[in-house]
């Protein structure tokens, strides 16, 4: 389900308004529809949605910002809030007062939620972005003196004060972090901080676990992240809240925002793509969050693809369908949901194996020899194919599917799957299975965004896998970023509407 948290003012603050506006699709615009409701009146549980949870979805015109196709999103269209989820707030969190459009939306989308609130919020209502008083004061945050030695691969320390703010403009850089995690059915530990820093701080906080807290199997029964989901948010502070979060069975999603970002999020979605048997069970597959900063759209995928090592081909058919049959797309004329967000991000327990011998792999590991490894990596040929066909939308000789539309940072880091639980000794069971990356972090090829570091935490070993984490600067689009009802105003700037009711 969608989450918002609302944030804590030391002063109490004034309840906040948010307008939806929701035009029709790009090729002729529409008045705006408006409706009220009251979000302070549900106050449901934290707990991401169950593997057989259903929502109501939305057909709205895509909106690739001017870096990728030169257009103005159309502004936001929401469930009937009596079907999408109520944001839950944080412990002692006031719960802002929200007014958005309820609209008659289709039911033949499965497994997409929308969220009515964050939509539209009138900049106006907030505290001004550049005179915001920082909510913590004292020395310097600085990064625990562990955590950089717990970490294999490089990490990027920003200036670890305040976040830079964010002013309504074009071309704006944003610090992002993407975590994925395959706990093995296992709790996270209490302290997080070696994987998901608190300092240096980032702007948006992508998290993505598979089979935390509990196997497939139980998963499948009671699928509940509410706990793990409580942990992070109160790691990550006040200054932070979810925007949005999805589970189903075992693959789970999260994105918080800080609070200097939450003024220009809207349209915020959720959904989920099932792979596993017979594309039904959600024992595999992927979830995914959906939203908009401003002008720009923003989406996080975490998937769980088809394991063993001769299961290639289905991974790649996997990645097709969660793509191509997501909830979330806008149009059906776009070859997958990916065309329908400016910037897309795409990680998980992706599988993939390396195709050589188990003493082969460890004596290349042994001499730190990567590189040899990686050349044998399965997934990363794919990556490196001919884009066109899958830009086409078509079929390649190569059988590379869609992954040539990704690109990934260079691996400097020792395989993560599979261990010994507590212990850093690779698989010493019978099956004896090859050290492989299974864990991976993808984005879209894009110029607006920037890899910083890639790496994972060989001190985190409750788990058969290490997490692994990426850190980004990725470019949003502000110009004169007002609200929602903006969008509305540019789309009927030289229109006229008359709405008649009878």
């Amino acid at each position: 389900s969608s989450h918002l948290d609302s944030q804590r003012m030391h002063d109490a603050p004034p309840r906040i308004m948010a307008t939806v506006a929701a035009p029709e699709a790009k090729d002729n615009g529409s008045p705006e529809k408006q409706g009220t409701f009251d979000a302070a009146e549900s106050d449901r549980g934290c707990g991401s949605s169950a593997s057989s949870s259903r929502s109501a979805s939305l057909e709205s015109s895509p909106g690739r910002d001017d870096n990728r196709a030169g257009a103005t999103p159309a502004a936001s269209s929401t469930a009937d809030p009596a079907q999408a989820s109520a944001a839950p707030t944080g412990t002692g969190m006031p719960r802002p007062q929200l007014s958005g459009a309820a609209l008659d939306t289709p039911n033949d989308l499965p497994g997409c939620i929308v969220s009515p609130v964050a939509a539209g919020v009138s900049v106006a209502e907030l505290p001004p972005a550049g005179g915001e008083t920082p909510r913590h004061s004292g020395p310097e945050e600085t990064l625990p003196k562990e955590a950089d030695g717990d970490r294999a691969g490089s990490w990027e320390n920003w200036p670890r004060t305040e976040l830079p703010r964010l002013q309504p403009q074009a071309s704006q850089v944003l610090r992002v972090f993407c975590g994925i995690w395959n706990l093995h059915g296992k709790q996270a530990p209490a302290d997080l901080n070696p994987w998901v820093p608190a300092y240096p701080k980032h702007h948006i906080y992508a998290i993505g676990t598979c089979e935390c807290e509990r196997s497939i199997e139980k998963s499948m029964i009671w699928s509940s992240k509410a706990r793990w989901e409580q942990q992070v948010r109160n790691h990550l502070g006040d200054d932070f809240f979810m925007i949005g979060s999805h589970n189903m069975s075992a693959i789970h999603v999260m994105v918080f925002v800080h609070r200097y970002i939450w003024r220009y999020c809207w349209d915020i979605r959720t959904g989920q793509v099932a792979t596993g048997f017979r594309n039904t069970m959600g024992n595999k597959g992927g979830t995914q969050v959906g939203f908009s900063i401003g002008r720009t759209s923003i989406l996080f995928v975490n998937a769980h693809l088809a394991a063993h090592a001769d299961k290639m081909k289905e991974r790649t058919q996997n990645l097709t369908r969660i793509l191509t049959d997501s909830p979330l797309r806008r149009t059906k004329t776009s070859c997958g949901v990916h065309d329908d967000y400016d910037r897309v991000f795409f990680m998980g327990d992706l599988n993939a194996r390396v195709n050589a011998t188990r003493s082969t792999v460890e004596t290349w590991l042994e001499r730190r020899e990567y590189e040899r490894c990686l050349e044998a990596d399965q997934l990363r040929p794919l990556l490196r194919a001919d884009p066109a066909p899958a830009v086409a939308g078509g079929k390649d000789a190569a059988g590379a599917g869609l992954w040539p539309l990704f690109q990934e940072a260079d691996i400097k880091f020792p395989p993560t799957f599979k261990f010994d639980v507590n212990s850093d000794r690779y698989d010493t069971s019978k099956k004896q299975r090859v050290p492989s990356w299974t864990d991976r972090i993808l984005w879209e090829h894009d110029r607006d965004i920037k890899s910083v570091s890639y790496g994972s935490v060989p001190s985190m070993q409750c788990s058969d896998h290490r997490p692994v984490y990426a850190q980004f600067e990725v470019s949003v689009n502000l110009d004169n970023w007002e609200g929602t009802g903006q969008l509305v105003k540019e789309k009927t700037k030289e229109k006229s509407a008359v709405c008649v009711l009878q």
